[in-house]
């Protein structure tokens, strides 16, 4: 996700770089991130240990309230850095983080665990045109694009953990829906959202990018959907797949449109 806030921003400002902001915006957007996985691994303290995932906690090479603290402080950095970009960047510095950490402390046990992810995907791009600056009206198409996109990488990401949740107990969306139906579901939103990245895409910029972009977004949808079948490890492959035509698909549609 960090990549792509920073495609985002250098696609607002049409390549001409600030070197300076985009690096305050890789502190946000890699900070947040870094708070929000800390953060979940100490929630998920005792789940990892019985299911032998061997995290840093789990290995002892750093203690579950040390860890604690680091996402605290990493957190309230990202806010921090946020702060001297501008506002809109502090808003959605925020609004981020509220996302990660309701669902690391209380959705991600839910059947609403999907709701922080269709919520905080769409702030990645927003993050990098207020990096830059810049909020033009299509704009609004991210909702819809990262709402979708968000539902296909939450359940992708949660596929392989589907044993090992269940058997610690974890009731999140994708161990009630089961493999077959949330792979299912993941494809179907994966699908729409790059389809919708295209029509908007080519209504509103140049078709080059946008068709490279939904050309390999197409691609490694297919080798996902092919490398997806089987266990845990065979799901881990396809979720990269995924969200890398993810990434490739939002690429082409922000160096393709000119607002």
């Amino acid at each position: 996700m960090v990549g792509a806030g920073l495609v985002f921003a250098v696609a607002a400002t049409r390549g001409r770089v600030d070197v300076p902001r985009l690096a305050l915006l890789f502190g946000v957007l890699a900070t947040n991130q870094y708070a929000a996985g800390v953060l979940n691994d100490v929630v998920d303290e005792r789940a990892d240990a019985a299911a032998g995932r061997g995290k840093p906690i789990q290995r002892g090479e750093i203690s579950a309230r040390a860890a604690l603290t680091l996402a605290l402080v990493t957190g309230l950095a990202s806010v921090a850095i946020a702060a001297t970009i501008n506002a809109a960047s502090l808003v959605l510095a925020v609004a981020a983080l509220a996302c990660a950490w309701s669902y690391d402390l209380w959705l991600k046990r839910t059947p609403a665990s999907v709701l922080p992810f269709a919520v905080a995907v769409p702030l990645v791009p927003l993050a990098g045109y207020a990096a830059a600056g810049r909020f033009p009206t299509v704009l609004w198409w991210l909702w819809p694009m990262g709402a979708l996109a968000a539902v296909a990488v939450h359940l992708a990401d949660a596929l392989p953990d589907v044993e090992s949740d269940r058997v610690a107990g974890v009731a999140g969306l994708v161990p009630r829906l089961g493999v077959r139906l949330a792979a299912w579901l993941a494809g179907a939103a994966y699908g729409t959202a790059v389809a919708l990245a295209a029509a908007t895409g080519l209504a509103a910029g140049e078709r080059g990018p946008v068709l490279a972009g939904t050309a390999a977004a197409t691609a490694l949808g297919v080798a996902a959907l092919a490398a997806g079948r089987g266990g845990p490890r065979a799901r881990r492959r396809a979720y990269a797949l995924l969200l890398a035509g993810l990434v490739a698909a939002g690429a082409g549609w922000a160096i393709g449109v000119r607002p």
